[in-house]
């Protein structure tokens, strides 16, 4: 097959129907997370440097024998179909997330051409059958306390105020993720400090569930105080600066939220 005359790729072309048999071989036969990157990778580069009467280059290669994903490109349809097919595959060992990571900078580039239709090189569900989510006591604890935290905010905001809402949808939202099945075959979930998670997973991703309680600051024009963290109702009000540096007015400070509310704030996912 002729090298293109673009200029801007040293091959530029949509993998034959063969060339995608082969990669799809390559994958379904994959032990684990690495050889199914490394044959992935190949098998992509194996038929574009075809092209060029070359091979992918082994272990122990100069830096002037290395790839550059950049100077080769195949159709955005089958750069996606081959992506999919990848991260399904490595969701046997929970590694999809991360292995769809490598492959953004190992993968040559794409192009649009609404001519290559999209392969299908992924028909099985390669999650684990049963998926084991193990919570710790304190991790237990600390839920039933978001939980009623929750519902604190909605008595005294409202069910419908948007303070509720919220953070009603952030922490659902984050608590859905513990179930998913792409993580591995087991998670563990401890306690990660005041209305907050930490989750390490069976693919070895760790992440936390983290609470983002809003400050309480002062509404008074031209003044940039706030409260420090109070553990009860019975602590003192303390203002200070909100940074280094910042100009706190003497007078009756205007809370941006009552001092006897319960705090608002989100949760969010952190790796």
């Amino acid at each position: 097959m002729p090298v293109p005359t673009d200029t801007a790729y040293r091959v530029r072309r949509p993998l034959t129907a063969a060339e995608l048999d082969t990669i799809r071989g390559r994958i379904d036969a994959a032990t684990d997370t690495t050889t199914l990157l490394a044959a992935s990778v190949i098998g992509v580069f194996d038929a574009l440097l075809a092209d060029l009467g070359q091979s992918y280059p082994g272990t122990g290669t100069t830096p002037q024998q290395r790839i550059d994903p950049s100077q080769y490109a195949i159709p955005q349809m089958q750069w996606t179909a081959i992506a999919d097919a990848v991260t399904n595959r490595a969701h046997a060992w929970g590694g999809g997330i991360a292995i769809g990571l490598d492959l953004v900078n190992l993968m040559p580039s794409a192009y649009d051409d609404p001519t290559v239709p999209a392969p299908q090189l992924s028909d099985q569900d390669h999650r684990p059958q049963v998926y084991r989510l193990e919570v710790s006591r304190e991790a237990a604890d600390e839920i039933a306390a978001c939980e009623t935290h929750l519902q604190r905010l909605a008595t005294f905001y409202g069910p419908s105020s948007g303070t509720y809402q919220q953070a009603l949808s952030s922490w659902h939202r984050q608590l859905a993720a513990l179930f998913a099945t792409s993580l591995g075959a087991t998670s563990v979930v401890h306690r990660d400090g005041p209305l907050s998670l930490h989750v390490t997973t069976g693919s070895g991703l760790v992440f936390g569930v983290i609470f983002h309680g809003e400050r309480r600051t002062c509404l008074a024009p031209g003044c940039h105080a706030e409260t420090s963290g109070r553990t009860s109702t019975d602590d003192p009000v303390v203002w200070q600066p909100r940074y280094d540096g910042a100009t706190v007015l003497d007078h009756p400070h205007i809370p941006s939220y009552p001092l006897d509310a319960p705090q608002p704030g989100t949760w969010s996912l952190h790796s």
